[in-house]
């Protein structure tokens, strides 16, 4: 079963939603059991559950007892099938609106225009400069795996307090972390009091920034267990800027807002 457990993670759930899907596909469970199989506490077996749900992976049953059914893996991929062909079409897009740039004259002017940030503290001091050098908005999509220590939270992003303190506008769509909610929520309590607001989905294309609709910051890499291994491309150009905002908005306006989300968690 291990060997699908790693499949199942390279082709988007996480190492718990995969552990429950090949659980429930031998009979269904309650959220209790599936907590005491899997080795998590119940209450972020509803988030689990709820991300399964929401990937098509998973349908709850018998309310009364609130049995989980799995999905037929036959369709239960069409889900993720028609996430994959929205992100490959993406990326054909953003190829071709790249590659004027990569072919211009000015290819030094370019060479500004594009920088690939590697290294966790490259990227950290690019996107802290980039906050404090806003001017009227930042939009962000936020996604696991997430570098913040919630024990510290007061010290930490400072840069877009004191951004904030100017006027910029923070908007951010977070990506529910099913397996740590806890946690979750009280990050995004911690971006709210900052004055960000503050939207969740289930699932992101990638982690991005994007200031004053002019220079985006993006990576599209997945499957990644550790935020070092990123790479981000940070592109200075207002249209290509513009084409993520557009992604932005679409899934802003599907998004969940934070209170909305609680309920809906402390119900399940």
């Amino acid at each position: 079963m291990q060997k699908f457990i790693n499949d199942l993670i390279i082709v988007g759930l996480t190492e718990n939603e995969a552990k429950t899907y090949i659980l429930l596909l031998e009979k269904p469970l309650t959220a209790t059991k599936i907590a005491q199989l899997i080795g998590v506490n119940r209450s972020n077996v509803y988030g689990i559950i709820s991300s399964l749900a929401q990937k098509g992976f998973v349908r709850k049953m018998n309310a009364a007892v609130r049995t989980i059914m799995p999905i037929n893996p036959k369709i239960a991929f069409d889900t993720s099938k028609t996430d994959l062909q929205m992100r490959i079409k993406l990326m054909d897009k953003l190829a071709e609106e790249l590659f004027p740039y990569f072919e211009a004259d000015n290819q030094q002017d370019n060479k500004e225009l594009i920088k690939i940030l590697h290294t966790k503290s490259v990227i950290m001091d690019t996107l802290e400069k980039l906050e404090l050098d806003a001017e009227n908005e930042v939009l962000a999509f936020s996604k696991p795996p997430y570098i913040m220590n919630v024990d510290k939270l007061d010290d930490l992003n400072i840069v877009q307090k004191e951004s904030a303190k100017k006027g910029v506008i923070y908007k951010a769509v977070h990506e529910i972390e099913p397996d740590n909610l806890q946690n979750f929520i009280k990050r995004m309590y911690y971006f709210e009091s900052m004055g960000e607001e503050v939207r969740v989905a289930h699932h992101l294309p990638m982690k991005m920034f994007i200031f004053d609709r002019k220079i985006a910051v993006f990576t599209l890499e997945n499957n990644l267990n550790n935020f070092s291994n990123f790479t981000f491309t940070s592109f200075e150009h207002t249209d290509v800027a513009i084409t993520f905002t557009q992604i932005f908005q679409q899934y802003w306006d599907k998004a969940m807002l934070l209170d909305e989300f609680i309920k809906q968690t402390n119900k399940e």
